[in-house]
């Protein structure tokens, strides 16, 4: 896969369906609307295989709201099912690279109770 394609394609898979389904931000945002799924890079970005291939690792941020009292951590666990689910369903080449556990992510000054889905992706072509 072109690394150029990589986040629209995962964005394309995790789209929402129904109402109720999470939102999808391609790029990392500075302000969001939970629940929402955001999609960007991780450590390390990529990691050489071959000369011409490199694994890529994605990370879908599940952001579940704001931090707060209530069932929050019932809901990330939703977001997340349901990411794999969305991933595993899809004959793309997903697979589970490691699920963080829930913690506080800060965008544009407002916490919200988060966990980083990793995926690798296997990247073809460039430098």
């Amino acid at each position: 896969m072109n690394l150029l394609e990589v986040r629209s394609k995962v964005g394309a898979v995790l789209a929402p369906v129904l109402d109720s389904d999470p939102m999808v931000l391609v790029d990392l945002v500075d302000a969001l609307e939970p629940p929402a799924l955001m999609l960007g890079w991780g450590e390390p970005w990529l990691v050489p295989d071959t000369h011409c291939l490199r694994t890529g690792r994605l990370v879908i941020t599940a952001i579940a709201g704001r931090l707060m009292p209530g069932p929050g951590i019932a809901a990330l666990e939703e977001m997340v099912a349901y990411t794999l689910v969305r991933l595993g369903a899809d004959p793309g080449p997903w697979p589970l690279d490691s699920v963080g556990g829930p913690r506080v992510f800060v965008i544009g000054k407002v916490s919200y109770l988060a966990a980083r889905i990793t995926v690798r992706v296997p990247i073809q072509g460039g430098p």
